[in-house]
């Protein structure tokens, strides 16, 4: 089922999701962009990822903004949409004493998404998100085995049958990214794994844990993609060669708009927010993705601070290399 588009507007095959088609297995998939980032910049009150509710505010607040940001991604070319659950899980909701609606808002946000693609009369396929469950990048607290899976069992059983790909992401740590895709894997769906780097160390993830060690682990449960996401652009393109010796299912990458500077083995473990990078225009980069390409990656997109515009240009580089 790996590869496949879906979501044809206002069609249904029967199993949970609709409008299940093919999509050439030897053309790149294209992911959307960022969606918390994308809402600051129009406006919308997205409060901060490590005291608030983060871009699950506007599931409340403004969500004709999350179809908007939706739709701009889908007419940028987008081949898959992630619904905006990110930030939807037990400890975050706890923070604003919204615990109680995590069914509520997990819906919602695949209902907005639905909105978005048959608006379009596009045929997209939608991701449901299986995020960190604390704060990103904080490895140190992730919870309990038993108590992350449950949590991670709850968030996909609500997801199942209701999205084309459970999507298993910027997880920082071997135990998170193992509950994680247990719980996937545990339905019908298809399952993308996708990793976290630590920023200022090539192919690390925040626990400092290799990549590639992350990747063995993961490999007897199995995943139907493996990427890295939330990481600069530039380590992105390292990760990808790490992936692509080791896997036989597609990898690939959806990293911020920026070019970190590396740290060593010596450095103390930055705060993301405050790693020494430049900044990516569309154009810079998707000239990084085409390193992606070049190097075996079969699925790309972006994450924080990349915009529509930068699908759009995504979509211009897929299609110009046929």
């Amino acid at each position: 089922m790996l590869l496949q588009a879906g979501r044809a507007a206002g069609t249904d095959c029967g199993c949970g999701r609709a409008g299940v088609g093919s999509l050439p297995m030897e053309r790149p998939i294209l992911l959307d962009g960022a969606m918390g980032t994308e809402l600051q910049r129009r406006g919308v009150a997205v409060p901060s990822h490590i005291t608030s509710i983060w871009s699950a505010l506007a599931l409340i607040e403004s969500p004709d903004a999350v179809v908007d940001v939706h739709r701009a991604y889908i007419d940028a070319g987008a081949d898959v949409i992630t619904i905006n659950n990110y930030a939807v899980t037990p400890p975050l909701l706890a923070r604003a004493g919204l615990e109680s609606r995590l069914d509520e808002l997990t819906l919602l946000a695949v209902e907005l998404a639905e909105r978005a693609v048959r608006e379009s009369g596009r045929s997209v396929r939608i991701a449901g998100s299986l995020p960190p469950l604390d704060t990103s990048y904080r490895f140190e607290l992730v919870g309990p085995d038993a108590e992350i899976l449950d949590s991670y069992r709850r968030i996909a059983r609500l997801l199942a049958g209701r999205v084309d790909v459970l999507l298993c992401e910027t997880l920082s740590c071997i135990r998170e990214a193992s509950a994680a895709q247990r719980a996937a894997r545990e339905t019908d769906n298809e399952v993308w794994l996708s990793w976290t780097l630590r920023g200022d160390l090539r192919d690390r993830l925040p626990s400092g844990e290799h990549l590639a060690a992350a990747f063995e682990a993961a490999r007897e449960l199995g995943a139907d993609a493996y990427l890295v996401n939330c990481c600069g652009a530039n380590f992105a393109t390292s990760a990808i060669a790490v992936l692509a010796t080791r896997s036989e299912a597609p990898v690939g990458a959806y990293a911020n708009s920026s070019e970190v500077i590396a740290g060593d083995e010596s450095s103390p473990r930055p705060v993301p927010e405050a790693l020494p990078a430049r900044h990516l225009d569309a154009e810079a980069y998707a000239a990084e993705v085409a390193l992606w390409l070049d190097g075996g990656a079969r699925i790309v997109g972006g994450c924080c601070g990349t915009r529509p515009a930068s699908i759009a240009r995504l979509r211009e580089l897929i299609d110009a290399r046929g």
